[in-house]
């Protein structure tokens, strides 16, 4: 399918939008809670998106292109593998109940194609904790699976206390860091006490 432009590209871009706030708060919204949310009516989402099926098939990829475009944002060779994984957990935060949404969407988990993608986006950030452990920065008694898994639970803990307001976005950023450091770097490392 070609690239979508200009009033297309935007209005398919506000109901993947409305679709992602609309799922973070109630997995079982109907679609004219979306349609409602984006602006539009019905039937132009339809035209967009045939079913629920095809809407969240849709958010799921968008989530994905976004996660490669995060991770080529974040510079992961610049700087320490700590400031990286900042930059990359600062970000993941920031796209909010998108990501919050992939990691809950699991009638996706049988999409090859898309898991295939997802682990394609996500290999940069895969290579920085292996890279970390390599350099004796994280531990490397766990598997980096495991690395990426906490990082990803962090995260949705960190996206949705910024949701309810228990903590600010940055504060959330911080307790993400903080816990990090004190669970996955090495034993010895001064940096498991750090103070923020």
């Amino acid at each position: 399918m070609p690239e979508e432009t200009g009033v297309r590209a935007r209005t398919r871009r506000a109901i993947l939008e409305a679709a992602a706030q609309v799922f973070a708060k109630d997995r079982a919204a109907s679609l004219s809670v979306v349609a409602g949310e984006a602006g539009v009516g019905r039937t132009t989402l339809h035209r967009y998106f045939p079913d629920r099926a095809a809407l969240v098939r849709g958010l799921a990829y968008e989530v994905v292109r976004e996660t490669g475009e995060v991770l080529a944002r974040a510079d992961l060779d610049q700087g320490s593998t700590w400031s990286a994984i900042e930059r990359v957990v600062h970000d993941f935060v920031a796209m909010g109940e998108r990501y919050y949404f992939l990691l809950h969407e699991h009638e996706l988990d049988s999409d090859t194609k898309l898991t295939s993608e997802d682990n394609a986006a996500l290999s940069p950030f895969v290579e920085l904790l292996r890279r970390g452990q390599d350099e004796g920065v994280l531990r490397d008694d766990l598997p980096v699976e495991w690395l990426l898994q906490v990082t990803d639970a962090l995260v949705n803990a960190a996206w949705v206390a910024a949701l309810e307001g228990t903590l600010a976005r940055a504060e959330a950023v911080r307790a993400v860091m903080l816990t990090l450091r004190g669970g996955i770097a090495p034993l010895g490392d001064p940096g498991r006490q750090v103070q923020g």
